[in-house]
């Protein structure tokens, strides 16, 4: 044990001293106890010079260091899969009884000896609720580093993993492993490893929009199992009117085989639509043999134009992004060629480094601004700053002479206006910069930054993409020239072109699909699966197109049945926002409305949600990943009928032991109660001996 102070110790002999002095003037000439004994009189002035002189000594801020030592019991962290594909096969009974009840005697004699930390997960990781075994989807690896987390540097004893293998999302589970090198995985092997006959829809591709009267494409993947030369007819349905048929006649016990199913739309709007393949007696399930899926139609295909002067690798990064998509149409016009061509023909402008000092390139932007086109610019060297801003945009750049700055993007959170996907949000963290103008930025309140710019290690507040309007037309700025590299960096870490391509198509879709400029709009998505939870966002404006703060807007959602679910919107800057939370399967309406200016304004809409197919994809355990997984840390894998000798493995376990921590701590005497009731009493005491022999 240490004790040290704020100021030197060195002042202790003067405190003493001035508690000592301080004590005997006061008792020295105190007439009051002259009869009183001496004892008396030498013990009041010990105790008046002892409180005085500690309290000064406290005033020297003193610590105590000391080492304490505590004592950690093992914890045994129990894992138990709480998905659906647990209960779909014919064992569902016996998990939804007997296994409960013995699983729960087993975590009982744990607690006998150890502490315990009971967690369920499907999807996420859950807390211990009951096992209910609902979950839509399998992440055993997201489990296991969930427990690597909160008990970093804690004494795991041992963790017990109950699942059939079966994992859906996130990683192999068998990588997840190296978390814990020193620490046993025992697994419970759940379910059933024997494929037992069964028809299923393991997939289907298709376009989430499409254009009316234009042919879209449906991939539909089939798996039939046990099921040799038993012939099952497939059909593709809207509203229970069959719009395909097709028969497939499996040749062998795993048959596998894809449909290329081709629709047209002749109305525009939300379609849902139901793929469905024949179910017979013998399957072991039912739910796999139907998928359903919606496309949003809409009015017909969209014509890009990319416009330059010079050649420039941005140029085929981009027209190779919008060509992945065929809802687009898109042309390359070089301004230089002269070729005649109509602004209005298009739907959307590409302008890469435009407008220009010069000739035809210098009017572009005006001339599809004038014929209420869409344009995002594409930023380069070439760009003429002054002719952009010269139609009055929200972004201004000034005192820029030239300059310019490596900058790389740092996503939005709170971008209001489309959503982007994970995979694209991991490309933007990690993509090299791009050569952005240096200057001084304003930007305007009705501006939507979908990316800000990150000089070196800096984030600020600059626009690296951008959305705006000018003169009432949509307007997309990339104020940054290089993305090229973007489109080259996407394939070098994710052996593709497909996050970036989605990037781009993200905001060509935002731009080109016409809309009127409205007080009052509603941006929900089409399409909801039963897991996630339904969200959405409105922008409100008054009559000048300033945004309009704290307003009360009001969000109702009406199910198949009539049934009304009450919502109100929370202001969130310059939007408003929702979650509305989890809705089961269904077709849905919905109505936002709020009152400006004594006006009601009024928006209507629909979505889908979708049920969550997953977990009826593979229902054949596997037990070969558990039991590697199991190997790899020094545990073993067991059948529900085991848990005992799991209980006497985990209690034989030399390993699993308590841990002893030693650890320096530190404390001032002011807050040591012990001292504070030492002063206290000693203080009484001489209060009370000076009014007893006072009065003697």
């Amino acid at each position: 044990m240490t004790i040290f102070s704020e100021y030197s110790l060195w002042f202790t002999p003067l405190c003493i001293a001035i508690g000592v002095a301080i004590a005997f003037f006061l008792y020295k000439n105190d007439h009051k106890l002259t009869d009183a004994p001496l004892w008396v009189r030498r013990l009041l002035f010990a105790l008046r010079a002892f409180v005085i002189s500690f309290v000064l000594f406290l005033l020297l801020g003193p610590c105590i260091e000391f080492w304490k030592r505590t004592i950690e019991k093992p914890t045994i962290v129990l894992l138990h899969d709480n998905s659906k594909s647990i209960v779909i096969t014919k064992d569902s009974t016996y998990y939804k009884t007997k296994y409960l009840s013995d699983y729960q005697d087993f975590v009982k004699k744990l607690q006998e000896k150890y502490q315990i930390a009971n967690y369920l997960f499907d999807e996420t990781t859950l807390s211990a609720n009951d096992i209910t075994f609902e979950g839509t989807g399998t992440n055993i690896s997201s489990a296991l580093q969930d427990i690597a987390t909160r008990y970093y540097q804690q004494n795991i004893g041992a963790i017990v993993v109950a699942t059939d293998g079966i994992y859906n999302a996130g990683e192999n589970p068998k990588y997840a492993t190296t978390e814990f090198a020193s620490t046993p995985i025992y697994t419970i092997a759940l379910g059933d490893t024997t494929q037992g006959c069964d028809n299923m829809i393991s997939n289907v591709l298709h376009n989430n929009i499409a254009f009316r009267d234009n042919p879209f494409l449906f991939r539909i993947s089939i798996e039939s199992h046990a099921l040799k030369n038993t012939k099952s007819i497939v059909t593709v349905s809207e509203n229970d009117k069959v719009l395909f048929k097709t028969t497939v006649s499996p040749n062998n016990e795993h048959y596998f085989t894809t449909i290329d199913c081709q629709l047209t739309s002749k109305e525009v709007g939300k379609k849902k639509y139901t793929i469905h393949i024949e179910y017979h007696d013998q399957e072991i399930n039912a739910e796999n043999n139907t998928y359903i899926c919606a496309v949003d139609v809409l009015e017909s295909k969209q014509k890009i134009g990319i416009f330059y002067e010079s050649i420039h690798p941005d140029i085929a990064a981009i027209h190779r992004a919008i060509e992945s998509n065929k809802n687009y149409e898109c042309e390359l016009i070089c301004l230089s060629d002269n070729k005649n061509f109509s602004i209005r023909d298009y739907n959307c402008c590409i302008l890469v480094g435009l407008p220009s000092a010069y000739g035809k390139g210098k009017t572009i932007f005006s001339d599809a601004i004038q014929a209420n086109v869409p344009c995002l610019l594409l930023y380069n060297q070439a760009t003429e700053l002054e002719t952009v801003q010269a139609q009055n945009i929200s972004v201004r750049i000034s005192n820029n002479k030239k300059a310019f700055d490596e900058s790389k993007p740092n996503c939005n959170n709170d971008f209001p206006l489309f959503v982007l996907d994970e995979t694209c949000k991991n490309l933007l963290a990690q993509v090299p910069p791009l050569l952005v103008p240096f200057g001084s930025y304003s930007v305007s309140e009705q501006t939507r930054t979908l990316c800000y710019q990150t000089i070196g290690d800096i984030a600020t507040e600059r626009p690296l993409i951008t959305f705006s309007t000018c003169n009432n037309v949509k307007l997309g700025l990339i104020l940054g020239e290089g993305l090229w590299r973007w489109r080259l960096y996407d394939h070098k870490i994710n052996g593709s072109f497909d996050a970036f391509d989605a990037l781009v198509n993200k905001c060509i879709a935002y731009l080109a699909i016409s809309e009127r400029k409205e007080l009052f709009s509603v941006n929900c998505e089409s399409v909801f699966h039963e897991n996630q939870d339904v969200t959405c966002t409105t922008e409100l404006y008054d009559k000048t197109f300033e945004p309009v703060p704290d307003q009360t807007i009001s969000f109702v959602i009406t199910n198949e049945n009539g049934k009304e679910y009450p919502f109100t919107f929370s202001p969130n800057d310059k939007f408003y926002q929702l979650r509305a939370g989890k809705f089961p399967e269904g077709t849905y309406q919905y109505k936002a409305a709020t009152i400006v200016d004594g006006k009601e304004l009024v928006k209507k809409g629909s979505f889908f949600v979708l049920p969550q197919q997953i977990e009826y994809k593979q229902l054949q355990a596997n037990h070969a990943l558990l039991q590697n997984i199991s190997e790899q840390t020094g545990g073993i894998m067991v059948h529900p009928n085991e848990l005992d000798s799991l209980l006497q493995h985990i209690q034989t376990n030399t390993n699993i032991v308590a841990v002893s921590h030693t650890k320096k701590e530190r404390n001032t005497l002011l807050n040591m109660p012990l001292i504070l009731l030492m002063l206290l009493l000693a203080a009484s005491a001489e209060w009370f001996l000076r009014k007893y022999y006072a009065t003697y």
